[in-house]
């Protein structure tokens, strides 16, 4: 019997890059074609970056493909409004002001929390001395309401 392999086989990546690399490779036919035609289309990329009138024309493509990308979007957005379906920048405006609200309600928690310590504190019955101590017929003090907290 032949002894299995004990080698681990190679992936499909792995040997994918392999080949990647032997075509590459500098002394490799491929290799030095490969490097010819990178420094050629190099040269070309560079002329056409200092070119006026290619620059022109890719920037109005550009501006055109935006525009029409602005315009699909605007349907969309009334298609969904007419549907009464509330559009994404909706949503997102929506959620942006539920995560303002929500940090507004934190906020408020913890100045009740505050609050209430400080009411704790002032309804806590201090121990009176003895010389103090009030008569056991006279009416307890009355305790001046909190005004509410804006």
């Amino acid at each position: 019997m032949n002894p299995p392999d004990s080698r681990p086989s190679r992936g499909l990546l792995a040997r994918a890059l392999k080949k990647v690399g032997e075509l590459t490779h500098p002394e490799t036919r491929s290799g030095k074609v490969f490097a010819k035609a990178e420094r050629g289309l190099t040269k070309v990329a560079a002329r056409l970056a200092q070119s006026p009138s290619f620059l022109r024309v890719s920037g109005g493509l550009m501006r055109r493909g935006f525009t029409q990308q602005i315009r699909r979007t605007s349907m969309m957005e009334k298609t969904l409004h007419s549907l009464r379906v509330p559009t994404s920048s909706e949503v997102d405006a929506l959620r942006s002001q539920l995560r303002r609200m929500g940090d507004q309600v934190e906020a408020l928690g913890s100045q009740l929390e505050h609050v209430v310590e400080l009411l704790e504190r002032q309804e806590q019955p201090q121990a009176p001395t003895a010389s103090e101590a009030p008569p056991a017929s006279a009416p307890a003090p009355r305790r001046r309401r909190a005004s509410p907290v804006r």
